[in-house]
């Protein structure tokens, strides 16, 4: 039974794998497609109404343009580009600016605050080492106590585990 748990997770494995690498790949291959501009030659694509659509992500714009609505292009944006939202205001462009993509660490920081996190990581290890080891797995949130902390440790290192029998499946 364990074995072939191990044989599935292990293909799984290299199934996710290979999607992550198919992934990388199509990325690298659209990025190919794309076009590049300066910004200068994006004011000036803008002002001379070549400009259909862009998307404004962090300092990054992805947009089409009129003559070639299938192809994309993007450009990098300097820190201040109020100009450039003024020319596409002025030549009619459909923009959009979307916020900073925010990474799983600071939506769990956000939301959870560090105490929480720090729950969220360290408790439910500390409670499968307790019930492994024999103890009250409640004991685990002690783990969250300053000093209390380290006595609970000790203890745990030099208290003879009581383990059970071995179960088969």
């Amino acid at each position: 039974m364990f074995s072939s748990f191990k044989s599935a997770a292990f293909w799984v494995f290299i199934a996710i794998c290979l999607v992550m690498l198919w992934a990388l790949v199509q990325t690298s291959l659209n990025t190919d497609r794309e076009a590049e501009y300066s910004y200068s030659d994006l004011v000036n694509k803008v002002q001379s109404g070549e400009v259909l659509v862009a998307v404004i992500q962090s300092n990054e714009l992805k947009g089409h343009l009129k003559a070639t609505p299938k192809d994309e292009f993007h450009t990098t944006l300097p820190p201040n580009y109020d100009d450039l939202l003024r020319a596409m205001l002025a030549a009619k462009v459909d923009f959009t600016i979307k916020p900073e993509p925010r990474s799983l660490l600071v939506v769990l920081l956000s939301n959870l605050g560090p105490i929480g996190l720090v729950l969220l990581l360290i408790v439910p290890a500390f409670w499968m080492i307790f019930k492994k080891a024999g103890f009250q797995p409640v004991l685990s949130v002690l783990m969250l106590v300053p000093l209390v902390n380290f006595v609970l440790l000790y203890i745990i290192a030099f208290t003879e585990w009581k383990f059970g029998p071995a179960q088969k499946a």
